[in-house]
């Protein structure tokens, strides 16, 4: 699970109990020069708990944005970035730390990294629902 990957993890744990990855959108990649990057992952779950000041799940808000960082530790693939949209994520341990992939028709996303740290989180409604 992405969420057991992430150090200061423990309010994530405390809203996402059980696996998210089934249906992830990766909202947000940038990198700088000297290998961090800042990855966004749109999820469309409902979270276990109810948090106050998001308000209500389906009215106030249908999707979390769960920000973090991370250190680039091998390659970095991205194709046909435009056709991203929620699938499956798929988290592999390795040596050197993570590898994420997600792929969805010709929209390929791979990414090595040292490890991830969660930064935050945002709500917003996408209007479905």
């Amino acid at each position: 699970m992405i969420i057991d990957e992430m150090t200061n993890n423990i309010f994530l744990k405390k809203m996402y109990s059980s696996d998210i990855t089934s249906s992830i959108l990766i909202g947000r990649f940038s990198i700088d020069l000297s290998g961090y990057c800042d990855i966004e992952f749109h999820v469309n779950k409902k979270p276990d708990i109810s948090v106050e000041k998001y308000g209500v799940w389906g009215v106030d808000y249908n999707t979390v944005v769960i920000k973090t960082k991370g250190k680039i530790s091998g390659d970095v693939l991205i194709t046909e970035w435009l056709l991203n949209g929620y699938k499956e994520l798929n988290v592999k341990k390795t040596d050197n730390g993570i590898i994420i992939k997600s792929k969805n028709g010709k929209f390929n996303f791979s990414v090595e990294l040292s490890g991830l740290i969660f930064q935050g989180i945002s709500v917003y409604y996408n209007g479905e629902g």
